[in-house]
Order: structure tokens, then C-alpha cells, then sequence
């Protein structure tokens, strides 16, 4: 018969039947210590006598799997993983291979062979922390997560990525690169999402400048935009509290990085045109959004009195002088009227947006 290489636990299955046979164990006991009926511990007596210590050992020990790959099959896949798809990650590669090269492999093997030849692309672990599962938000339109990922996506300029996050679809309705993460480019974001589905009830975001925190400046402009459409705005410190979108930030980044290395993408006006046209709409919209648990769109229609240039601009408020003169940006501009008389003391709303300036007075303030 050759050679047997046996594992501990066969060893030990071939001296409790041995036992058994020689009558210094029961079947019962037989059976109790190998975990297996009764019945089975006579067969396996049957072929430790026909067959000695290799009745033990299964039939297909040594024999090829009749559904292993071809090597040359292997070979190529990993070829391509090495010189094509370095920088995926393995559920990434996979779909690329099996897309564009046509080669079938199940998942686990070939996540497998990347493992046992360095190529895995993962994650480093951390030890979880204990947190408290919230619930999503039951309408589409309720809550959007807002953030902005600074990156060097292209693999070469750092750009920051502003996006918003549909709490209870996981949907994006809109993203873009900006060069830096500003209180325009996120008015200019979620003015986008309003003209694309509508003003939302709730926007969470963090304490940036933009937002809520004190960092640039400007940092007011966008929750006052956000009050004159009837936004709330809810920020945190913590990341963990809009974790939608971090995690969003972590798979953008796993999976359109590589792709836009692989479609020779550099500038930030191609780059944009594939992750609105390409990677929002045939990636993420039918891979990561689910379906809301009501029906109802919770978005809003813009009313038809509003104007929203009006709305995504910078607003100062400035008093009237006596010359009928006020002072912004370090000039001076003249009121010319020669209806309302004397507009000493009264307020002007500034409105700037971009490099379009015009004056509109406040008659609510005397």
C-alpha cells in the first residue's frame, strides 16, 4: 500500500478502533469519543480489518480535485492582477477580469490565490469599538450625510471630493471635485441636489468650516443658505455619527482611484465627467442604494417665488450711511434713489455670487 501520512486525529481514530476490536473499549464508548453513531464505528471496524490503518484514510486523499482550475487558467488571471489591476481590490479585480478578459473564477479561489501570492489588497484591521446601531431614515429625502474627502485621486493632485449621502437609500445625488473644500463648492453641490430631486428636510455634516465650525472664513454662508430653504442643519465632532458617508469615503476611494488610473483619467474636468456619468450612474446607483422602507419622497419642491441665485451667494448685511453710501470690500458704493428718501441707518443685503454683485435693500429693517 506504500507510505500513510496521518493526521493526529487519524491516529487517534485508528487506536480508539483498534481498542474496540480488542475488546477493551465498547462500541458505545467507541462511538461517544469519536463523535459518530454506532453503526459507523462497525463499518470503520470492517475496513480497518479488510484494509489495516489505510481504511481510515479517505478515497480521495491525494487525488486532484475534479473541479480544479487549469494552472495555465491560474497563471493568466494572476498575470493580469499583477500587470492590469495592482491597485484593486480583490472583489474589484475580479469583476474587471470577468468583464473584460471574460475569465470565470469563483470569488474564494481567487481571493485565495491573491492571498497566497501577496497581491490582497485589503484593508488594515482595527479592534472595533462598541457602537449603538441607528436605524435609517424611512423616506428618501428626510436626511442627507454631507462631507468632503481630501485625496489625491488621480494619484498625483490632492482634490477634495463633496458629496451628500441619501440616509435612507444610500443614494448620491451629486458629487465633484473642487481643489479645496469650500463654502462655494458646497452650496454649488447641494444646490445641484435640489435641482436634481428637490430641497431635503435634513443635512448632518461635521464641524467644518463650511458648515458649522469656525475654520474658514465665509463658514456662516452655508447654514444661512440652508435656513432660507428650510434645511436643518445638524453637525457633529464625531465621524463615527455620520458613518453613511464615511464609509462611502472608503469605497469611492477603493474603487475609483483604480479606475480612473486604468482609463488614463488626470484632469479634474475628465475625472468629474466619469464619476457623474460613469461611476455614480453604473456603479454605485446599482450596486449600494437600497430601497427606502416608505415610499414617500420626502424632497421638497422648490417654491415657484424663489429664486435660488439669490439664495447660493454670499450675503453681507451693511448699514446706510449718511452720505447714502455704504462700504464693502474695501470700497465705497452709492445708494441712487429718488423714490424712498433718505435711507440713513437702513440695512442692504449683499449679494455676491462669483463675480456678479448687486445691492437689494432691506426695507424689514429701519
Amino acid at each position: 500500500m506504500g507510505d500513510i501520512l496521518m493526521s493526529k486525529k487519524a491516529i487517534f481514530r485508528y487506536h480508539v478502533i483498534q481498542n474496540y476490536r480488542e475488546g477493551k473499549t465498547l462500541r458505545k464508548e467507541a462511538a461517544l469519543l469519536l463523535g459518530v453513531s454506532e453503526r459507523h464505528i462497525t463499518r470503520l471496524c470492517a475496513k480497518v480489518r479488510t484494509k489495516g490503518a489505510y481504511g481510515l484514510v479517505h478515497g480521495n486523499t491525494g487525488r486532484a480535485p475534479k473541479n480544479k482550475y487549469d494552472e495555465k487558467l491560474k497563471q493568466t488571471i494572476l498575470d493580469l492582477k499583477k500587470s492590469i489591476y495592482p491597485d484593486f481590490n480583490v472583489s474589484h479585480s475580479l469583476e474587471k477580469i470577468v468583464k473584460d478578459h471574460n475569465l470565470k473564477v469563483s470569488y474564494s479561489t481567487f481571493r485565495s490565490w491573491c492571498k497566497l501570492n501577496g497581491l490582497s489588497v485589503g484593508r488594515r484591521k482595527r479592534r472595533s469599538k462598541r457602537r449603538v446601531v441607528r436605524e435609517r431614515m424611512r423616506s428618501e429625502g428626510l436626511l442627507l450625510q454631507m462631507d468632503g474627502s481630501h485625496h489625491a485621486w488621480n494619484g498625483r493632485d490632492k482634490w477634495c471630493l463633496i458629496a451628500a449621502i441619501d440616509d435612507a437609500t444610500s443614494d448620491i445625488p451629486y458629487a465633484e471635485f473642487f481643489k479645496t473644500e469650500t463654502t462655494e463648492g458646497c452650496m454649488k453641490v447641494l444646490r445641484k441636489i435640489i435641482e436634481l430631486k428637490g430641497i431635503p428636510g435634513i443635512i448632518y455634516t461635521d464641524q467644518a468650516g463650511w458648515s458649522t465650525g469656525g475654520k474658514r472664513d465665509n463658514f456662516s454662508q452655508f447654514v444661512r443658505a440652508c435656513e432660507e430653504l428650510g434645511i436643518r442643519v445638524i453637525a457633529t465632532s464625531s465621524p463615527e455619527a455620520k458613518g453613511r458617508i464615511e464609509r462611502a469615503w472608503r469605497t469611492i476611494q477603493g474603487r475609483l482611484i483604480p479606475e480612473l488610473r486604468l482609463n488614463n483619467i488626470k484632469s479634474m474636468t475628465a475625472s468629474n465627467e466619469y464619476l457623474q456619468q460613469v461611476f455614480l450612474k453604473n456603479y454605485w446607483k446599482q450596486q449600494n442604494t437600497v430601497l427606502a422602507v416608505n415610499e414617500v419622497n420626502q424632497y421638497r419642491a422648490v417654491p415657484s417665488d424663489l429664486n435660488l441665485d439669490t439664495v447660493f451667494c454670499l450675503k453681507y448685511i451693511r448699514k446706510i450711511s449718511r452720505s447714502q453710501t455704504i462700504h464693502f470690500n474695501h470700497r465705497t458704493y452709492r445708494i441712487e434713489n429718488t423714490e424712498l428718501g433718505d435711507l440713513k441707518g437702513k440695512e442692504v443685503v449683499v449679494l455676491n455670487r462669483h463675480f456678479l454683485s448687486f445691492l437689494q435693500i432691506n426695507h424689514s429693517k429701519h
